[in-house]
């Protein structure tokens, strides 16, 4: 079995898609007015209003961003789309979550929904002359304005590439959607590599300085993405998998109360960060 077609059953290809409406339009008038009075120049810039109190929409903008957050913390990049690498390891966590984040979602939006006909009123007496009825879209269309949704789609195969292009050329195609795919897979699994490396030289750097006051969230966040790495090492990678273990062990299972209180176990902390550090370097150097 060749390599991609190995990769076409370990991982496949996942977009998360999340629209909101903005609650915010351009005055054209008000513009011109603002530059008129101050004698500028037609492009010195814009007026944008905001057409509904910006409190009201924030309980939906919080969760689209958790959202984006998990998709990217429990994927892989993959080439310059939006498209991300799901490995199947990580299939079942990564859907059960991202179902409960969008029911959340239209939750939200619902809420935002019921309160929008009030809204409205409460922005024409905000807004007062800069009010207009027909920046807003009508109450039933509304709900339109959201919406959230996860596609899944394999990855490319070069074997199931089948266009009929000439034995030469459909070759030569087939041959760069393995490099392509090879690529994108090498530079995925840099990516994992580059946020253990990141996240362990944040709490070196933390540690070795004595004054530095720092959060519990410095070794969970250790713990955390050592425990998501197994599902996210897409090609199996030994070392990585030794390091993340040994990086959980040392630093992501420590008390940071201990370490606040200790000198000792602080500086101890501090130099395993350095020497996992130091065996990264080596391999990624390699």
């Amino acid at each position: 079995m060749n390599t991609n077609k190995t990769l076409t059953e370990k991982a496949m290809l996942v977009r998360v898609s999340i629209s909101q409406w903005t609650a915010r339009r351009h005055d054209a008038q008000a513009t011109r007015e603002v530059i008129e009075n101050h004698g500028a120049r037609s492009d010195a810039g814009r007026f944008n209003k905001a057409l509904v109190d910006p409190e009201a929409l924030r309980p939906v903008q919080k969760i689209a961003n958790e959202a984006r957050t998990f998709h990217y913390a429990q994927t892989l990049p993959w080439g310059d789309d939006d498209a991300r690498i799901l490995p199947a390891e990580n299939y079942l966590e990564y859907t059960r979550a991202l179902r409960d984040l969008g029911a959340t979602f239209d939750q939200a939006a619902r809420d935002f929904a019921g309160q929008y006909p009030e809204l409205i009123e409460r922005a024409r007496v905000a807004l007062n002359g800069l009010f207009r009825a027909d920046d807003y879209p009508a109450a039933g269309d509304i709900l339109r304005r959201f919406s959230f949704s996860v596609s899944v789609s394999p990855l490319p195969d070069a074997a199931d590439f089948r266009v009929s292009l000439g034995t030469e050329e459909t070759a030569r195609v087939r041959t760069q959607i393995e490099k392509d795919t090879q690529a994108a897979v090498a530079g995925a699994m840099r990516d994992l590599w580059e946020r253990l490396r990141d996240v362990i030289r944040h709490a070196a750097e933390r540690l070795r300085d004595r004054d530095a006051i720092f959060r519990d969230s410095l070794l969970k966040n250790i713990a955390e993405l050592c425990a998501l790495i197994p599902r996210l090492n897409l090609t199996g990678d030994p070392a990585l998998a030794e390091l993340a273990e040994l990086a959980a062990r040392t630093l992501g299972a420590q008390d940071p109360e201990d370490l606040r209180r200790s000198e000792l176990a602080r500086s101890l902390a501090a130099k395993d960060a350095d020497a996992i550090l130091a065996k990264m370097a080596a391999y990624m150097e390699a």
